[in-house]
């Protein structure tokens, strides 16, 4: 009985060490995976906050033309309406 014990450990043992040279390549793949993530979201967020700057501007410059159209409307209306 304690030989076939023997014999499970030794062939439990070649299999961990079987295991170990993937679970290395894993690990380092996944490091490099997270590396790799890490910059593409740096990326990604000082892009969104590039877009962000943009809109806003885009926002303020629409809101001063809407505005400028307005006034200039109503000139006109009051200019219509005081000269009849």
């Amino acid at each position: 009985m304690e030989q076939n014990e023997s014999e499970q450990f030794k062939a439990d043992l070649e299999q961990f060490r079987a295991v170990l040279p993937t679970v290395a390549k894993l690990e380092m793949e996944l490091a490099t995976h997270e590396v790799q993530c890490e910059e593409r979201w740096k990326t990604t967020f000082t892009r969104l906050e590039t877009i962000e700057t943009t809109l806003q501007k885009m926002d303020s410059r629409m809101l001063s033309i809407g505005g400028t159209v307005i006034l200039f409307l109503a000139g006109v209306l009051v200019t219509l309406l005081t000269t009849l």
